[in-house]
């Protein structure tokens, strides 16, 4: 790449500041911190299934997880009108775990014991200057990143997966430049905070910098181009696009593709994720019309690997969450091996503005693992109910059945004693999760 990864912030901060007169700059208004400050306190009960053999050779079961979370998050108001602090603080208590829970990453996993925790996940100083078009925001310190260029924060469990670094966004119009760097990372199962380490040989990462360059010219049309470096170790550029061209008052035609590639840096170790380098594509064409919406999908991985059946890698190492905006990351199986082609099928039903339902199905082919012909699939079913007699309540729900192949103890496809085939996994996977949010004050 043309410049450093870690330069990314310098940049925006360079540009971002270009964007903003002097006069807006300084028309600053004092007071307000304590006084236009937020206090919101969610409480998240989350119950999770999954019944699948693919690891039966090795013992493990059904995995099933219930845990009842509280979020207590702080956003304070802004002092001269640019400078703040935001703080939160969750915890969560285990209602049910079996013995192989810490598949559903919802409770701490203490040596195979199931547990609470509690943790103060993100406290930051947030900077802004300028207006909602043509801005400069700040932050420094935890926090989440969601979606944020090579990166994200889980959201689909009890807590939140947050970050510690330093990131910056600069908005002029329809032009968006945002960039990172971080150093710790604190899993969403977990008070821990955790560096960086490598697959194989457990050695530490520095730091991870991120970014990306987006364009929005209207509402439902948006196209990004995003890097992420792990110091030394893993690169990753992107391109993500997605279009609502109107044809009629109610009917939209939506468009929507991505492409990744990945690359081992100097510090890379080829373990069983990909050589050298990896690729996915992924397209995808759909309508709206009305309450209603659906679409068709297919993706396409390149991830050669010398020593077993290679897959696109989306993270940048342990202890890290890297962001993949592809159907091919599916409710039960991951569509992301080496040579696999995939086709996703969904729609979706605005029922009333309380309540969405729809359907699912992804259906994988087109690889191999010596000489054997691999293939799997899923479909299923959700809503989300958001009734407005309760503000801040929602209930989502949803459930489906999914085939793969089970696993070796080194992670590779179980193949039959004559090598004809391989041995089918199934199970069945299953959520349910209720929030509730309160404006204190």
């Amino acid at each position: 790449m043309l410049w450093h990864t870690k330069s990314i912030p310098l940049v925006i901060l360079t540009a971002g500041c270009s964007f903003i007169s002097p006069a807006m700059a300084l028309d600053f208004t004092t007071g307000g911190f304590f006084e236009s400050s937020h206090l919101d306190l969610t409480l998240q009960n989350v119950w999770m299934l999954n019944t699948t053999d693919q690891l039966a050779d090795q013992g493990v079961g059904d995995q099933n997880a219930w845990a009842q979370a509280v979020h207590l998050n702080w956003q304070s108001g802004w002092v001269w009108d640019a400078i703040g602090v935001d703080a939160s603080w969750y915890g969560v208590e285990k209602l049910y775990a079996n013995d192989a829970f810490y598949g559903r990453d919802l409770v701490r996993d203490n040596n195979g014991h199931a547990e609470g925790f509690n943790n103060r996940r993100q406290i930051y100083e947030k900077g802004r200057w300028g207006d909602k078009t043509r801005h400069l925001y700040s932050w420094a310190g935890w926090k989440e990143m969601y979606k944020f260029g090579t990166l994200t924060s889980s959201r689909s469990r009890a807590t939140p997966s947050t970050w510690e670094g330093l990131s910056s966004e600069a908005v002029w119009d329809e032009l968006t430049l945002r960039g990172a760097i971080v150093t710790r990372f604190s899993e969403r199962d977990e008070p821990e905070k955790r560096r960086f380490i490598t697959l194989a040989s457990n050695q530490q990462i520095d730091y991870i910098g991120t970014g990306d360059v987006s364009w929005s010219p209207n509402k439902g049309t948006k196209i990004s181009y995003i890097v992420g470096e792990a110091k030394d170790y893993l690169m990753r550029q992107g391109l993500e696009a997605n279009a609502t061209w109107p044809i009629t008052k109610n009917f939209n035609l939506l468009t929507r593709g991505v492409f990744y590639y990945n690359r081992g840096l100097s510090e890379w170790e080829e373990t069983r994720a990909f050589n050298h380098d990896a690729k996915h594509y992924y397209a995808q064409i759909g309508y709206q019309y009305g309450a209603s919406e659906s679409g068709i999908g297919w993706s396409k991985t390149e991830a050669p690997l010398d020593d077993g059946l290679g897959y696109f890698y989306w993270h940048f190492g342990k202890n890290t969450r890297g962001a993949f905006n592809s159907p091919a990351d599916g409710e039960g199986n991951d569509y992301i091996n080496d040579g696999e082609q995939m086709v996703y099928l969904y729609s979706k039903y605005k029922f009333s503005e309380e309540f969405v339902a729809g359907l699912y199905g992804n259906y994988g082919y087109g690889m191999e693992y010596q000489g054997v012909s691999l293939k799997e699939w899923e479909y299923g079913g959700y809503f989300l109910w958001s009734p407005n007699f309760i503000k801040g309540f929602t209930v989502f729900s949803g459930v489906g059945p999914s085939y793969s192949w089970k696993l070796t103890s080194k992670k590779t496809p179980s193949l039959t004693d004559d090598k004809g085939t391989f041995n089918r996994a199934k199970g069945i996977g299953a959520a349910v999760r209720v929030e509730y949010q309160i404006n204190l004050f």
